[in-house]
């Protein structure tokens, strides 16, 4: 080091190049405290998101397990499935039941015996239809709508028929009209679109006023023009177990409890023996998937108890709300628990006390499969009118709960997943702040070291001014 310079290396002052940079890095112990709270709360947000997820996961599995039809416990048979083909759902009995199906019901079809001999042929003025369906009518004697006498004429039958399919039915199914060629002429075509009769007779009838002329006349066609080609309709009609059934329509929905029979074929003399099993594969199998639902909530519960859901007291509640849905009692009408099984802890469902997860004990779940089949959809699907303060069935409850836990208005969870996001917003302003607080004492550090060096390297200038007028007066 020369006498009188200051200078030791880099800078004029002999201080790190990088000064600044360290003095300001030990000023940001507060702002990687807020990143460090930032990241924990956010990985914790994320966390109680993803536990919502699963929850919602079962809230949907619980709300399908409220309808009996998701249960599908029953395999059902038929000896002839050309004749009859069946299924049941979970309301069916397991039992076999000889069917005989004496005649099918029909449609009641009306077609004209005379029609147009080119489709682009209209009808002339004066055109008038009119018809009943199932003892109502309609067309241009009821005045339909798009249906008067002029607004027919100048109609092709096509034209026609698409006028009689736009008519509204109410909530009857109503009359389908086409137009069929037989090869010589184009015949306008009424059919019933509900199958067997109405009250005992004809579902269609053709009014009298109906007057249609084609083609100047060509060709009319009046009420009489019109016949039953398949004759009148019929009713089903078939033997269960020897009683007599009758159906205006193929497919029988009410004669065996939970059971559909759809008729094919009605062969005479023929029986045909439909059988109801319990199918206790299908009910396992719905139980399961229940199980497997519930615990994907306890399993990410478990997963990160230690680490992103750590101290969070929202995530043990639920799952002790849980629990207790799974072992309270489903109750009857009459405020009494459901016999045989109210619980599912009664049909073999086990809690295992170190991790939460359920299971079904093998043995208890098949002796009551074997037992008491029907009863165990009743402990999810039993439900009763709202402010009864009974308790209904697991589907109910579960979704229930789950709904009010997560409800966008005061659910629990969505308050949590709030206050995480207001902590994580305050943090980030207060992160923000910092920086800005940071980048002014970069700003007033910077400056003051660029002062320093100005005034030390003027310093030097000087000494090395002196120090060589010194030399020269000693010389």
């Amino acid at each position: 080091m020369a006498i009188g310079n200051v200078t030791i290396s880099g800078m004029a002052s002999g201080l790190p190049a990088d000064i600044v940079d360290q003095l300001v890095n030990a000023q940001k112990s507060r702002l990687k405290a807020m990143e460090r709270d930032k990241s924990f709360f956010s990985d914790q947000q994320k966390a109680v998101g993803e536990f919502e997820t699963r929850m919602l996961a079962l809230q949907t599995k619980a709300e399908e397990l409220q309808e009996t039809s998701a249960w599908a416990p029953h395999t059902v048979s038929s000896s002839n499935e050309d004749m009859i083909t069946a299924s049941a759902d979970s309301t069916a009995q397991a039992a076999t039941h000889a069917i005989s199906v004496t005649r099918l019901a029909t449609y009641d079809v009306w077609a004209s015996s005379v029609g147009a001999m080119d489709p682009s042929d209209t009808l002339d003025a004066g055109a008038n239809f009119s018809f009943t369906y199932n003892g109502v009518s309609y067309g241009t004697d009821a005045g339909t709508s798009g249906m008067d006498s002029a607004s027919l004429e100048g109609m092709t039958l096509s034209e026609l028929a698409d006028a009689i399919n736009g008519v509204d039915y109410g909530d009857e199914d109503g009359v389908s009209a086409s137009v069929l060629n037989d090869g010589t002429q184009y015949r306008l075509i009424l059919t019933a679109r509900d199958s067997g009769q109405h009250s005992g007779g004809d579902r269609i009838a053709i009014e009298g006023n109906t007057a249609l002329s084609l083609d100047g006349g060509a060709v009319t066609m009046d009420a009489t023009s019109f016949t039953q080609p398949n004759g009148a309709p019929t009713n089903a009609s078939l033997t269960i177990n020897g009683i007599l059934i009758e159906s205006s329509t193929n497919q029988i929905t009410d004669a065996l409890t939970g059971v559909t029979l759809n008729l094919k074929d009605d062969t005479a003399g023929s029986t045909v023996y439909v059988s109801v099993s319990d199918d206790t594969a299908a009910m396992t199998t719905v139980l399961n998937g229940f199980v497997d639902t519930y615990n994907a909530v306890v399993d990410y519960y478990n997963q990160n108890k230690n680490g992103t859901l750590s101290g969070e007291t929202l995530a043990r509640s639920v799952l002790s709300q849980l629990r207790s849905v799974l072992n309270t009692p489903t109750q009857s009408a009459s405020g009494d628990a459901l016999t045989p099984y109210s619980t599912l802890a009664s049909i073999g469902l086990r809690t295992d006390q170190k991790t939460g997860r359920i299971s079904f004990d093998t043995s208890s779940l098949e002796d009551a499969l074997s037992n008491n089949f029907s009863n165990i959809t009743r402990i999810f699907t039993t439900s009763h009118t709202t402010g009864s303060g009974l308790n209904e069935g697991v589907a109910y409850r579960m979704a229930d709960l789950i709904d009010s836990l997560t409800s966008s208005t005061d659910g629990a969870v969505t308050g949590r997943k709030d206050g995480l996001k207001a902590r994580i917003d305050r943090l980030e302003k207060n992160i923000e702040r910092e920086n800005t607080r940071l980048e002014k004492v970069r700003e007033t550090l910077t400056k003051k070291f660029s002062n320093l060096e100005q005034l030390i390297t003027r310093m030097n200038s000087s000494s090395t001014s002196l120090l060589s007028s010194m030399q020269k007066l000693s010389g």
